[in-house]
């Protein structure tokens, strides 16, 4: 018996930073339909690190970084995306 596998759809850092500050776009809604588990989203260890270099070099205050490392693990670990 065969047990069902939603699709794949691998995100590159584009489509990351795209689902994540523009709730407009076709990759934000593709993270909700991951979220109920209708898709899976696939990206690599380097297109999350394009997102933290994002995040770390333009959201600051006072010029240091906004968030922790600790606060940017735990959205990389609630996100609906299988990181390879």
């Amino acid at each position: 018996m065969m047990s069902w596998k939603p699709p794949q759809v691998a995100f590159e850092t584009r489509h990351l930073v795209k689902a994540l500050f523009d709730p407009t776009t076709v990759e934000a809604e593709l993270m909700g339909v991951a979220a109920r588990g209708d898709v899976e989203i696939t990206a690599t260890r380097s297109a999350w690190n394009g997102v933290l270099w994002l995040i770390q070099s333009t959201v600051k205050e006072g010029g240091r970084p906004l968030y922790s490392g600790e606060e940017l693990a735990k959205l990389r670990a609630d996100l609906p995306v299988r990181w390879s």
